[in-house]
């Protein structure tokens, strides 16, 4: 079968997905990938044998005509390809590739991984997705959640029939064979805070939880590692460089940059990831990375969040934007005996083995393409 994946950025789908375009290519599928190409670096990453499509899209724009134009490109691309079936991924590919592959017959699944801005805001542009949003539904097969919370947001506000939904109950996964077990036993204790610097993530609330943590116990540290927001639709959430900065100059924080190979940070004994996002997430894909490579998590009790921790047993659950609970929480960490944290770091990869692990996942969509080819 040809099989085309459809992206708003290459990232998606050198990370998120690269597992299952692997696996689809290993099967003798063809397999597209559509998606803008910021950094020709991007093409060294996709999997030999997969076809790379350029397409141009301003992910920020609400533009009619920006739209349009996508649409269009989308059309043309699918027409001159003819796939058997399409994958989109993000709010722009779901919508214009759903229409786009129903005007030409084609199956396709969209995955909604997290809500996000159109279902957090209420303003003209938000109501506009969804209106869009709910119209496309009736052109996909299934619509793909990572969580519970927008499984059930899709029936409460009717945007599709239920039998169209499949709840990835792991989210997108890890490879945890990609991601191993690492020792985090360490006398030194440092927390860190892996995310997109937006306020959302919990950025401010891990440094103000860092400042008060540091007035007791001044030999822990406190990394930040992420990249500045890019295009967000609320500018005002993104956090600057400037703040970042005056953070490490006050020496609340470090600040860590990016790695273009996590296992440089998993691998770090002593390490407790610590993320008190309030974003509406999907399935948080660092923490479960984290959790494969034996990191205990501390993160706040939301969904796409929540599903990484077993409260207590490998990492600690915590009220969503309160500094109070977090300084607790990490309080508590620290007091812990060295056997407790190494048991929490045997827990967390415990809980990867039987909840994320990629294979899961790429039943699913082994069971949608044999559906597609038997129909």
């Amino acid at each position: 079968m040809k099989i085309l994946f459809n992206n708003n950025n290459t990232f998606g789908l050198t990370v998120f997905r690269i597992d299952i375009i692997r696996h689809f290519l290993e099967c003798g599928h063809e397999v597209i990938l559509v998606c803008p190409v910021r950094m020709v670096d991007d093409l060294k990453k996709m999997p030999p044998g997969a076809k790379m499509i350029p397409i141009y899209a301003n992910r920020a724009s609400t533009g009619i005509i920006d739209n349009l134009s996508y649409l269009k490109q989308l059309y043309k691309i699918f027409k001159k390809e003819r796939p058997d079936y399409v994958f989109n991924y993000t709010i722009k590919p779901n919508i214009y590739g759903a229409f786009a592959a129903k005007l030409l017959g084609i199956p396709n699944s969209c995955m909604m991984a997290g809500l996000g801005y159109a279902f957090s805001h209420n303003d003209m542009s938000s109501r506009i997705a969804r209106a869009l949003y709910r119209l496309s539904m009736k052109c996909t097969q299934h619509i793909m959640v990572l969580n519970e919370s927008n499984y059930n947001t899709l029936q409460e506000k009717r945007l599709c029939k239920k039998e169209k939904i499949l709840w990835l109950k792991g989210g997108e996964g890890v490879n945890i064979s990609n991601y191993p077990f690492y020792d985090n036993d360490a006398q030194e204790i440092t927390f860190v805070f892996i995310a997109r610097m937006i306020a959302e993530k919990g950025y401010r609330i891990f440094v103000e939880a860092a400042k008060e943590v540091k007035k007791q116990y001044s030999q822990v540290k406190f990394q930040a590692i992420g990249t500045f927001a890019d295009g967000s639709p609320d500018a005002s959430s993104n956090i600057t460089k400037e703040e970042v900065e005056n953070d490490v100059k006050q020496g609340y924080i470090e600040y860590l940059g990016t790695f273009s190979n996590m296992l440089e940070v998993y691998s770090r004994p002593g390490s407790v990831i610590t993320i008190p996002s309030y974003y509406s997430e999907g399935l948080n894909r660092s923490l479960m990375e984290a959790c494969s490579c034996g990191k205990p998590i501390i993160t706040t009790s939301i969904y796409g969040c929540k599903e990484t921790v077993v409260d207590g047993v490998n990492g600690y659950l915590i009220e969503p934007k309160s500094v109070p609970a977090l300084v607790d929480a990490i309080k508590r960490y620290i007091e812990l005996s060295r056997e407790q944290r190494r048991q929490m770091s045997i827990e967390s990869r415990k809980l990867a083995e039987s909840r994320f692990d990629i294979k899961k996942v790429i039943a699913v969509y082994d069971d949608i393409i044999a559906h597609a080819k038997g129909s």
